[in-house]
């Protein structure tokens, strides 16, 4: 008893001299070399998202605001969010504020000024940048009636400036006893993540078949060549799939299983994780994955947070960012690596990517050719 109050103590008095607030208390002590401290306050549960030289864009108490690492705050905007993403250069933000009947999507710039703004016929349950340029919008249409609910999923591509141009991903009509959930577990189902070479997206949607249990749908669409591809079966309510660096595999999240790598085209699991992994996050280089609350690196367990803390890692991979109870807190000393530049023959892996999406060669083949460009 008196060791247990003795690491109890220590924990909170490391705790008081990083700065932690209640993310660490009464928790097992950080791992040697990590800190941990409060940087500004954002309303709980509310989208934050980080740029490439860390700030962070988060809502408080109805203002978006941009915050550097040191605390200091840049206001952007009053109203608030449900979708946040910075441009990969950092010079833009996106932002989807929900309306009753359709949602609006923001460009920022750096100084707050809008610079695009589009509305959008439905919710937006996805937004990230396929460059610079283009915004990547996931979007769902819900229609009720006495039998059921229509669902239908779209993609909507978006330069800032002209109208965005829209594609179907799915249409689905599903049955009273899922249509009667909660509007907002209905559209966790609808996720994207765009791969790191920005040629092609992996996406969520619900598919209820009359004769057999209602399912999550996972699957990869080739942007250029409009092909698609199913890679896996989920459970309803299962959070988004998020790529891996290397392109080449998905972190996919389960409701009620483990938390799997799975590679692509495939599908072939390769690692697990004991959770369900709700608000999955990857470090730039993939060693590290932060599931519920939970920090693994090559697998292994290092330390914990509350389960509902949300997570996101900074770019350099030297820390992450934490909110949790109205607080971003800031957790450093992880020492990963940054993501690894494309390669600079980059035009000729999306040739052969395509190619395989195509059809026109195997993975095998894929592979064979990929790995003779490093020769």
């Amino acid at each position: 008893m008196r060791s247990m109050l003795s690491a109890a103590m220590l924990s909170l008095l490391l705790c008081s001299l990083a700065g932690c607030g209640t993310l660490m208390q009464g928790r097992a002590p950080l791992p040697e070399g990590f800190t941990v401290k409060d940087v500004a306050k954002a309303d709980a549960g509310a989208p934050f998202a980080l740029s490439r030289d860390g700030s962070i864009a988060a809502v408080s108490k109805n203002t978006l605001n941009v915050i550097a690492l040191d605390g200091s705050i840049r206001k952007i905007a009053d109203g608030t969010a449900s979708l946040l993403s910075f441009s990969p250069g950092g010079g833009k933000l996106a932002a989807a504020v929900t309306a009753e009947k359709q949602d609006i999507v923001r460009l920022f710039d750096s100084k707050g000024k809008v610079v695009g703004e589009t509305t959008i016929p439905g919710k937006v349950t996805g937004i990230g940048w396929r460059s610079d340029a283009q915004v990547l919008l996931t979007v769902v249409q819900i229609r009720k009636f006495s039998f059921g609910s229509l669902l239908t999923g779209y993609l909507y591509q978006w330069d800032g400036a002209s109208p965005p141009v829209a594609t179907k991903l799915s249409d689905v009509t599903v049955r009273p006893a899922l249509a009667k959930l909660p509007e907002a577990d209905l559209l966790r189902n609808y996720q994207m993540a765009i791969s790191p070479f920005g040629d092609e997206i992996a996406y969520t949607a619900i598919k209820d078949p009359p004769l057999f249990p209602s399912y999550q749908r996972v699957a990869i669409l080739h942007l250029e060549s409009g092909t698609e591809r199913d890679v896996a079966v989920n459970s309803i309510g299962s959070g988004g799939p998020v790529y891996f660096p290397d392109g080449e595999s998905l972190l996919l999240p389960n409701e009620h299983r483990l938390t799997r790598r799975l590679t692509i085209p495939e599908a072939k699991e390769t690692d697990a994780w004991p959770s369900p992994g709700s608000y999955p996050a990857l470090s730039p280089s993939g060693s590290f994955v932060y599931l519920d609350g939970r920090l693994y690196r090559d697998g292994k367990t290092i330390t914990s947070f509350p389960a509902q803390a949300r997570a996101s890692f900074l770019p350099d991979g030297s820390g992450l960012v934490l909110s949790y109870q109205g607080k971003l807190y800031l957790v450093s000393g992880l020492n990963d690596r940054a993501a690894a530049s494309l390669p600079a023959d980059q035009e000729r892996i999306l040739t052969l990517r395509k190619l395989r999406s195509l059809g026109q060669l195997t993975d095998k083949e894929y592979k064979t050719q990929k790995e003779a460009l490093k020769k």
